[in-house]
């Protein structure tokens, strides 16, 4: 877990971040999700961008995302490698490397990569930007699981 006593977040702490971000993930709590971004972020993916508040609309959005997932099947997902490099002295940039299973997949994990940008100076990190390297549901289709 990341300490706050730290002055820049190490590569466990930074782990454990995205390891707790896909435990809140899973279990569906979009209160716990949405704590781990700032109060305004930038989303983007290979179809285009968006500003977003951490607001009611928000929670609203993660909840229609944890259905989705449990109507896919997701049954798991999980970190499979984290790199990083420091933007500045309160940013980094961590590439997360992640695995999805599913229940028409079984134990085969899906791998996607997701770019982030986490603000380190408050006591715990905050999400200010994400980058999708893929877009989820062609993915998704391309393994029939839409």
């Amino acid at each position: 877990m990341y300490r706050p006593e730290e002055k820049q977040m190490n590569s466990d702490g930074l782990e454990q971040f995205f390891h707790d971000y896909a435990n809140a993930s899973m279990a569906g709590d979009p209160a716990a999700i949405a704590a781990f971004y700032a109060e305004s972020f930038v989303a983007a993916g290979p179809k285009g961008s968006a500003a977003f508040q951490n607001d009611d609309k928000f929670l609203d959005w993660l909840r229609q995302l944890h259905d989705f997932n449990q109507q896919t099947g997701m049954r798991a997902m999980e970190v499979v490698s984290v790199s990083d490099s420091a933007i500045s002295e309160h940013y980094i940039l961590a590439r997360v490397g992640w695995g999805a299973k599913f229940e028409k997949t079984g134990d085969e994990l899906i791998s996607f990569d997701i770019s982030y940008i986490l603000y380190t100076a408050p006591e715990t990190p905050k999400i200010v930007a994400y980058i999708s390297h893929e877009d989820q549901e062609d993915q998704m289709r391309q393994l029939n699981l839409l």
